[in-house]
């Protein structure tokens, strides 16, 4: 074979190949003999006979047009190996000689990284104590989850219908659950009315629109109140169905209570909880929220530092890897909007976009977790970082174990699922990543001070020993799988690999065309609400 590389910009490559005399002998040669053994001719019998009788009958051609449909697709392959490129999406061919075979393909190709000065990037430790009134925050807060709604006592006396002096209805005030009717009419547009009956809010706790908030506390039970509020075309408090438009709410107080807090006791820790006493709740709560917050740091430390070092890397993307990306984002939304009964057309029209609008704005996410994925990789490999079959035996061993699967038979399925057994190990390396990304950019000093220690793991023991066996010589053939993220990630290589059957056929202009698939149907059900609507019965009102 003969070969010449170009480097294009983008991820990019442009491969001359040229079959040399030998192989295109040979595979010529092996043309023949499986045309011969398929053709038809006159006075022979099937597959018997001589060759030159068939190049006569068919001409020469039809053994070059066999030739090449294969050797085309191994002369792509070789010349991909031998140069230790993978290719990204489909590949442009255009044929140059069919006799002897020369051809040029274009493709883009898995990218190279180059991390930059990494090891320079530093960020400093964050202080990971936790502050007494962020504890107390959460205690007040599940006292009120768990105090009674109770009506509220009066504002002095007044007279009532019947001259005798009867407590004074207060006024609603924050922190109040109120109960009331709501009509919503859009100026301009009679047809444009919604209306709730009961609804219920807490002032101050559940978003509502300040206006609206406002009209409320100037109202007692069985009072009304209009409200005209103008959104503008970007507001960002306004959904948009309102933007733009001027929306007039009615409003009727029906219900008004207020919360008896319960004292801060051990009987408030029993009620809220499955402890005893206020100090154990407290001493709970207290382990979580540290926990909470050093997670929180050590995130957003490492974070810093992967920003820092993007800043540096130059990771040429190819644009079908983006474009790819995107494809399965979008994907996935749909799916979600699916599970909600929303159709990705109807999330479109509420959204006030087009496809490609969204699309557009899923690429720079996109983008960066590619760029991401592939400089952890390449960092995995700089820094010798590999995962051993010891942490995947203990990792293993609790994931695994029928205490957490719930039967044995469950533990062994997922011992066979290899999907899991990948993305366990990849799981593990990309710890190992960032502990060492933390490590050299605090230079050792690590992402938070006084945080949070995790306690040791109790490691559930296998009920059998032939589980544990299992376990062993699963963590070993995930081992013999190697480490070597980048080449077969199949989150982020599009396309088929070298060395796989058809990857050059479906693009080669001598190889018979494939039959399509059959489309599948599917239905969507167009919905009303948006897919993060969970406002409950107000929200058929437009920006309450």
């Amino acid at each position: 074979m003969k070969l010449s590389v170009e480097r294009l910009p983008e991820s990019r490559v442009s491969l001359d190949i040229a079959a040399d005399e030998t192989e295109f002998t040979r595979a010529v040669d092996k043309a023949a003999r499986r045309v011969g053994n398929q053709a038809v001719v006159p006075g022979f019998r099937k597959g018997k006979a001589p060759r030159a009788m068939i190049e006569r009958l068919y001409g020469r051609e039809v053994f070059i047009e066999e030739a090449n449909r294969t050797l085309m697709s191994d002369l792509y392959r070789q010349a991909m190996t031998q140069e230790d490129l993978v290719p990204v999406g489909e590949p442009e061919v255009e044929v140059i000689s069919a006799d002897p075979l020369a051809f040029k393909v274009t493709t883009a190709i898995y990218p190279s990284v180059d991390p930059g000065s990494y090891q320079e990037v530093r960020v400093d430790p964050v202080d990971a104590t936790l502050d007494d009134a962020e504890l107390d925050t959460v205690i007040e807060d599940l006292r009120k989850d768990n105090s009674p709604w109770v009506d509220p006592a009066g504002e002095g006396l007044e007279v009532g219908a019947d001259m005798v002096l009867q407590p004074k209805p207060r006024l609603p005030r924050a922190g109040d659950q109120i109960t009331i009717d709501v009509q919503s009419q859009t100026i301009g547009d009679d047809e444009a009315t919604t209306e709730e009956n009961d609804a219920v809010f807490v002032l101050g706790e559940s978003g509502m629109l300040d206006e609206l908030e406002a009209a409320i506390k100037t109202l007692r039970i069985g009072g009304s109140a209009t409200v005209r509020i103008s959104f503008g075309e970007d507001e960002e408090r306004a959904n948009a169905e309102v933007r733009g438009k001027t929306i007039a709410y009615t409003i009727t107080l029906n219900g008004l209570k207020e919360r008896d807090l319960l004292p801060l006791d051990d009987e408030l820790a029993r009620t809220a909880s499955e402890f005893d006493t206020l100090d154990e709740l407290r001493e709970n709560v207290r382990g979580n929220l540290h926990r909470e917050k050093t997670e929180r740091v050590t995130a957003e430390a490492y974070q810093q530092v992967i920003d820092k070092i993007l800043e540096r890397a130059v990771i040429e993307l190819p644009a079908a890897m983006v474009d790819e990306a995107v494809h399965n984002d979008l994907h996935e939304l749909e799916h979600r909007l699916s599970r909600q009964g929303v159709a990705l057309e109807a999330y479109l029209r509420m959204s006030e976009q087009s496809q490609e609008e969204l699309e557009a704005e899923l690429r720079p996410m996109a983008t960066k977790r590619l760029r991401t994925t592939l400089l952890l990789q390449d960092l995995a490999e700089r820094e010798e970082l590999m995962v051993s079959n010891e942490q995947m035996v203990s990792s293993l061993s609790i994931l695994a174990s029928p205490y957490m699967t719930g039967s044995e038979e469950r533990s062994r399925a997922l011992l066979r699922d290899q999907s899991f057994i990948g993305g366990l190990r990849q799981q593990l390396l990309d710890t190992k990543v960032r502990q060492r990304l933390i490590e050299i950019a605090t230079e050792g000093r690590g992402a938070v001070v006084n945080g949070w220690v995790a306690p040791e793991p109790e490691v559930a023991e296998p009920d059998e020993a032939d589980t544990a066996g299992e376990i062993e010589a699963t963590a070993a053939a995930a081992g013999d799988a190697g480490t070597e993220p980048a080449a077969i990630d199949e989150a982020l290589t599009i396309g088929t690999m070298p060395g796989q059957p058809g990857d050059l056929a479906e693009t080669n202009p001598i190889a018979e065309e494939a039959e399509p698939a059959p489309a599948g149907d599917e239905e969507a059900t167009v919905a009303a609400a948006g897919p993060d609507d969970e406002s409950g019965g107000a929200a058929a009102h437009p920006t309450i």
